[in-house]
């Protein structure tokens, strides 16, 4: 791996761990799930990569934990998701901002299927008391990808295009 992808990567993966430092304050308003789509619309599966940099900097600033164990697959869903889409919704950001929206309405189930191992009756009250926070979560992935989405993209892409990279 070239040095500048290497630079890439750690770039990208600081500008996602500064991201969700910079929003946690607010209950379930992040900028993390944006990211991650515009990175894999951009660079594609390197952006698995830059995903696992940024859960090591979790780990390494809160430990391991429940949550900790879930963004090891929650991340990589939305990242895969976002690939496997990518070749139907090209630049629609409006379509984007859905998705954004959608991955938000789930977000608390995919946590809970960590549960499911340990009692599925608390998988399920766990999903369901989070309900609400994941309506307020999927409003502000739509309306942050709705506003950010398209500019960002941009500025990703002609990030990527200025340097050539193998």
């Amino acid at each position: 791996m070239s040095v500048q992808k290497l630079t890439r990567i750690a770039l990208l993966s600081a500008i996602l761990y500064v991201s969700k430092l910079a929003l946690d304050f607010l209950p379930n308003v992040e900028l993390v799930s944006l990211f991650i789509i515009l990175y894999a619309l951009v660079f594609g599966k390197e952006t698995l990569i830059t995903i696992t940099v940024f859960n090591l900097f979790q780990i390494i600033q809160w430990g391991i934990g429940s949550w900790t164990i879930s963004y090891l697959y929650v991340w990589p869903i939305l990242c895969l998701m976002t690939l496997f889409l990518k070749k139907i919704l090209k630049e629609e950001f409006i379509a984007w901002s859905i998705v954004s929206g959608g991955f938000g309405l789930i977000f608390g189930s995919l946590f809970a299927v960590l549960y499911l191992f340990v009692d599925p009756a608390y998988a399920l009250s766990y999903w369901i008391a989070g309900l609400p926070w994941d309506v307020w979560h999927a409003v502000w992935n739509f309306v942050l990808m709705l506003i950010l989405g398209k500019p960002l993209y941009r500025v990703l892409n002609k990030m990527k295009n200025s340097v050539q990279i193998d």
